[in-house]
């Protein structure tokens, strides 16, 4: 009886222990375009974000959702942010650069047929620091690739032609980033409670003539809280402990 009562209250302090471990939690957050976004000329746009920072270091994914683009104005060509601190909710602003880049280079011919991507290449983007506050990420600025490698999405329904306007196929444009396209971005102090607070995507292939589609105020992000090793590790040490206080207490009834 008092082994079955040791390791009930083994189990019990095994559980508070779980409970109340210190989070180690990556922070992922998914930014998209408000419902019926559309450029300055009246046409679709339509991207995503996710943002996380694992192991301190800030990872974002941007990809363009709208397939087949009527024109340039519905290219994603910037993505603009700023970080918080998860704990005390105060501003986080330190100076970024971008350490690594990856995304596949799509050449559109003139009958809107497009190349085979190869292997993954660097972006060619750059990272503005100090924006209204903030971070931009942006092919438009200087450094970046405008008004080549701006992103965009997939064909037309029948996955081998965009029917899109000249500003797509003349390759003025061209190359463009296509399929998700990720960047890991290095700022000092930069730990798991440092979040993206807010965000806005831009679109078009010149500076001054895109649009920016919300997500400041009118765009919430879903919040996902993934474990990072040490806690699945704090995980597994639990479940061993509480399968071997089990087998102790059964063999002590016996």
């Amino acid at each position: 009886m008092r082994t079955g009562t040791g390791g009930l209250i083994g189990v019990l302090a095994l559980a508070l222990l779980l409970l109340f471990a210190p989070a180690a939690h990556a922070l992922i957050l998914s930014y998209s375009t408000p419902a019926g976004a559309k450029d300055k000329d009246g046409d679709p746009v339509s991207a995503t974000a996710d943002v996380s920072t694992p192991g301190g270091v800030l990872t974002i994914t941007l990809t363009n959702l709208l397939n087949d683009p009527h024109a340039a104005g519905q290219l994603l060509s910037d993505f603009g942010f700023t970080l918080a601190n998860s704990t005390t909710g105060l501003p986080f602003l330190v100076n970024g650069t971008i350490t690594s880049s990856q995304g596949f280079l799509r050449t559109i011919n003139a009958d809107g047929t497009f190349n085979i991507p190869g292997a993954p290449v660097p972006a060619g983007w750059n990272l503005e620091n100090n924006v209204a506050g903030g971070y931009r990420l942006c092919d438009l600025c200087p450094g970046g690739g405008a008004p080549a490698r701006t992103i965009i999405g997939g064909p037309s329904n029948d996955g081998f032609h965009y029917t899109g306007n000249d500003s797509i196929t003349n390759g003025s444009h061209s190359p463009f980033l296509f399929g998700p396209t990720t960047f890991t971005i290095t700022i000092a102090g930069l730990s798991s409670n440092i979040y993206v607070d807010s965000a806005f995507f831009s679109f078009g292939t010149a500076e001054g003539d895109n649009v920016i589609a919300g997500c400041i105020l009118s765009c919430l992000p879903n919040l996902h809280r993934t474990p990072e090793p040490s806690s699945l590790l704090l995980l597994g040490a639990g479940l061993v402990g509480l399968t071997g206080l089990g087998w102790r207490a059964r063999r002590s009834a016996k």
